[in-house]
């Protein structure tokens, strides 16, 4: 896949920060470029941290007796699919059946879309996607009597050529989507049962919508809501609900609490129970305070080892107007600011580390970092900056240099948002 279909025009430039925009991205590591060879801003990954991250998760799942599926909303890279894939995940998550489409484009043969899909035109989508791909392992969430009727309605229409895999999903109260009681839940997965389009296939949720911590208080209310997916999956198996299937899947767990669902108790079942995970931020962790709440974030000190920030945004001062004032040539359409603007790792001035301390981003404009600081910067010098939530960091770049630990330029990954 080539992100050279972006234009038919080959004078326009398709990557910002590349020296020679029209490179071909599986070329760019045979450039010779260093850090200081990219346009600034630019965002880099780091490659050994993220390689690390991809392998770390990997084993941590092995290790406490989950699959992973990781949500590959957080960066839509084929580049890194791949390589999530060739790690072992069993599936790969999705929020859109546009992301679906690209996950099966890339190689996934199996996808969670942890999302209701309602509307006419994405559902042909997924009837598309069953068509086209036979070796395709599809499911999707519901949690609804009306979403159940117009998934299977849809794709009778679009004459979709084999079952559909549906998951029911349980939600919170207050929370995000999901049935909110125990019957509704049930009413819910008899409608998938009956309809010859779908295939029920076991129960989805997402804690992600509980405050985020690492302390008993914020571990009961995810606690409790395990219990509820796990006796929910038994009173649905109590039901015959299950009965012809092999296996029964239960997934939840984003990058903040996959260690509370890898230590839930698991439903006693006839059935042969999968336990799957969705974490998508693992891949390259986080800067900022949240980064603790992982747990192989780095203050868990976990066995196995910790994740690593692999993400970097690198911008050059570009003006000091006032005293304590320095403006810098990043902005909003750079860098995350939803859960926190960009932490100041390091400053070079002429290839060198100067001091850093106390030097802050405090607010971003369009195009524009404002960094309050004690008289230490100048015009020129070059700021490596840590950003925060990964989730909206990719979709700013559709090219992201690789670097090495020395700061070549290794390689490239792209993004198709």
């Amino acid at each position: 896949m080539s992100n050279s279909r972006r234009t038919t025009d080959p004078h326009i430039p398709l990557f910002r920060s590349l020296p020679d925009p029209h490179v071909d991205p599986s070329q760019v590591g045979e450039q010779g470029w260093t850090i200081q060879d990219l346009l600034l801003p630019t965002m880099v990954l780091r490659e050994s941290a993220l390689k690390h991250n991809i392998d770390l998760h990997a084993r941590w799942c092995a290790a406490v007796g989950v699959d992973q599926a990781p949500h590959i909303k957080t960066h839509m890279s084929p580049e890194l699919t791949r390589l999530q894939l060739d790690a072992g995940s069993w599936a790969v998550s999705t929020a859109s059946p546009h992301q679906s489409r690209f996950a099966a484009a890339v190689g996934a043969h199996r996808i969670l879309l942890a999302q209701e899909v309602v509307d006419r035109a994405n559902i042909r989508v997924l009837a598309q996607l069953l068509n086209d791909y036979p070796d395709l392992d599809l499911m999707v969430i519901v949690d609804s009597l009306p979403g159940v009727d117009k998934l299977a309605s849809g794709l009778r229409e679009f004459a979709a050529d084999r079952r559909l895999g549906v998951l029911v999903e349980l939600g919170l109260a207050g929370g995000r989507t999901g049935a909110r009681t125990l019957s509704e839940l049930s009413d819910i997965a008899s409608e998938v049962r009956a309809r010859p389009e779908l295939e029920l296939r076991g129960i989805e949720g997402y804690e992600g919508v509980l405050p985020a911590g690492r302390n008993p208080e914020t571990f009961a209310p995810v606690d409790d809501f395990m219990d509820q997916l796990a006796s929910a999956t038994i009173h649905l198996e109590r039901q015959k609900l299950f009965a012809d299937l092999d296996e029964v899947v239960l997934t939840a767990g984003g990058s903040v609490f996959p260690d509370r669902v890898a230590e839930m108790v698991r439903p006693k079942i006839d059935k042969p129970l999968r336990v799957v995970v969705r974490a998508g931020a693992t891949i390259t962790h986080d800067h900022g305070p949240r980064s603790a709440f992982a747990p192989l974030a780095p203050e868990a000190a976990h066995e196995l080892g910790s994740l690593r920030p692999a993400l970097e945004l690198w911008a050059a001062v570009v003006s000091v107007p006032d005293r304590g004032l320095a403006l810098a040539n990043f902005g909003k359409r750079d860098t995350p600011f939803d859960l926190g603007l960009p932490i100041v790792l390091e400053v070079r001035r002429g290839g060198e580390p100067v001091d850093s301390v106390g030097i802050a981003v405090t607010d971003t404009n369009d195009q524009h970092g404002f960094l309050e600081h004690d008289r230490q910067l100048q015009v020129g010098d070059v700021l490596r900056l840590g950003p925060r939530h990964p989730c909206t960091a990719f979709d700013r770049w559709p090219l992201i240099p690789l670097i090495s630990d020395d700061e070549a330029v290794t390689g490239a990954i792209t993004t198709w948002f």
